[in-house]
């Protein structure tokens, strides 16, 4: 379910539950208002009534046969009149009468005087009088707060003695029909209230459920693009609610992520994608650190470049070193091989770091035919210029100290040790042995049989003083063609 349609149910549950309860305490209070008053005008009639009565007459009436004396006759038309006078909109009282105490029972109470004159409804002296199971106080003047019931109706009941003390009790009984019907117009007038409200707060609520989401759905469409890495995505949120700080954050957000993904484009146009990739995952501030680890080195030199920018356009020169150092850096990269550097037309390439690769030394021999292979094709490309480029490509395996070296505010990922001087110094003597990948005997002992070998001999190499035996490919893999005779 969307947030748009729980939060409009729940704006109008709370509209519709607060504005009924509030409805029906208010009907509540006033129903028990209106009763409180009619109680008091019943309690009031009732008071009177019984001290109009003459106290010595009601003793003189115990039987049917005391129905056609004077005194019964002249009560009965004193009980009739007052009902008749009170027979009001404001009172509706129905019935009026007399009971006494019944000699065999005080609890029991006769009737003595009734005012009804409808035989089927009028009550004959000595018959006794249905309480509807409530007991009848006599010697207290009353108005009762519970209704009493029978066949012929709910009733509110009040009653008073007489003032000779005789026993004798005037009841007056009031139906509660005139308080239900001042209720009903109250209670139709509620429902519509309610009704009212209902059809105020849908729409309103709607309305309200549908401003409040669409904020919401502006937000979730530019997490969404963002998520998509469109770090470009704004939101014109402007207003002063939370909905406006969550939009500026987020705009925020977008451009420190563009700023980010622009400064890792960046990144990895001077570093290679493991360097980048391990310096991204880690959670670590950046240190000058490093850790010793075997690894394998590649350098790759231009044979006779120096001479070049002297005869061509330095713009030119530019061009072609760069499309040059675009095929050689894929070729690297293809092989899991780490650029460390450009030294003018050379490039010194690491395996085996940052990331451990057991297969260093095959990869770096893999990416050096494929490196000869590539400058083949250039060469076909640029003969037209009258350009004939050789390289020289020497491999060297070994431990080395890897790492961040540098200062606090410039800093490189590097290899150090005699092993990458030694890679360096296999490359120069290329161009004295005439070959063009040119590897170490601890390079060789990883990868032969691996690959086409020719043994070059021992080799003394500037800087050391020992001879080390040197290996170069015979061929091309997939190709009889000799490397040599890309250098040639």
């Amino acid at each position: 379910m969307k947030f748009r349609t729980k939060l409009l149910i729940t704006l109008v549950a709370v509209a519709l539950l607060t504005n009924g309860i509030s409805i029906a305490v208010m009907y509540k209070l006033l129903r028990h208002y209106l009763y409180d008053g009619y109680r008091a005008k019943l309690l009031s009639i009732t008071a009177s009534i019984a001290t109009m009565l003459d106290g010595d007459a009601l003793k003189t009436i115990h039987g049917h046969a005391d129905e056609a004396s004077p005194a019964y006759q002249q009560l009965r038309q004193q009980l009739r009149r007052v009902r008749d006078a009170n027979r009001r909109k404001d009172t509706q009282m129905q019935r009026v009468f007399t009971v006494m105490r019944a000699p065999q029972d005080s609890k029991v109470l006769l009737v003595t005087v009734d005012s009804e004159e409808s035989l089927e409804n009028s009550a004959r002296v000595g018959e006794v009088y249905r309480t509807g199971g409530a007991a009848i106080d006599i010697d207290q003047t009353v108005a009762e707060e519970n209704f009493t019931s029978d066949e012929f109706g709910n009733w509110l009941r009040g009653h008073a003695p007489v003032r000779d003390s005789s026993g004798n009790v005037v009841v007056v009984e009031a139906s509660t029909t005139w308080v239900e019907s001042r209720m009903k117009p109250i209670a139709l007038s509620a429902l519509g209230s309610l009704l009212l409200a209902a059809l105020i707060a849908v729409p309103g609520t709607f309305l309200l459920s549908r401003r409040v989401s669409r904020p919401l759905s502006e937000l979730h469409g530019a997490v969404e693009l963002v998520g998509q890495g469109k770090f470009d995505t704004r939101l014109g949120i402007l207003s002063n609610d939370e909905f406006g700080a969550v939009a500026r954050a987020l705009n925020t957000m977008a451009q420190q992520l563009g700023e980010r993904e622009r400064m890792k484009t960046a990144f990895a146009r001077y570093v290679s994608h493991q360097v980048m990739d391990s310096i991204l995952a880690s959670d670590k501030d950046m240190g000058l650190s490093g850790d010793r680890r075997r690894i394998t080195v590649l350098f790759c030199d231009i044979r006779g470049f120096s001479s070049m920018p002297e005869q061509m356009p330095p713009g030119k020169v530019v061009q072609l070193l760069n499309e040059y150092f675009e095929q050689m850096v894929e070729v690297i990269f293809r092989n899991n091989g780490t650029p460390d550097k450009f030294i003018g037309d050379g490039i010194m390439v690491i395996f085996g770091a940052p990331e451990d690769d057991p297969y260093q030394e095959e990869r770096a021999l893999k990416t050096a035919i494929e490196m000869q292979r590539e400058l083949r094709r250039l060469r076909k490309k640029w003969e037209g210029e009258g350009l004939s480029i050789r390289v020289g490509i020497g491999i060297n395996s070994g431990p080395a100290i890897v790492g961040n070296i540098g200062s606090s505010r410039r800093m490189e990922y590097t290899a150090i040790g005699d092993t990458v001087n030694l890679a360096s110094r296999l490359e120069t003597a290329t161009k004295d042995l005439g070959v063009g990948i040119l590897i170490s005997e601890y390079t060789y002992n990883a990868v032969r049989g691996s690959f086409p070998f020719r043994n070059t001999g021992s080799v003394h190499v500037r800087g050391r003083s020992e001879t080390g035996q040197t290996y170069s490919v015979e061929e091309l893999e997939g190709t009889s063609a000799p490397v040599e005779e890309l250098v040639s």
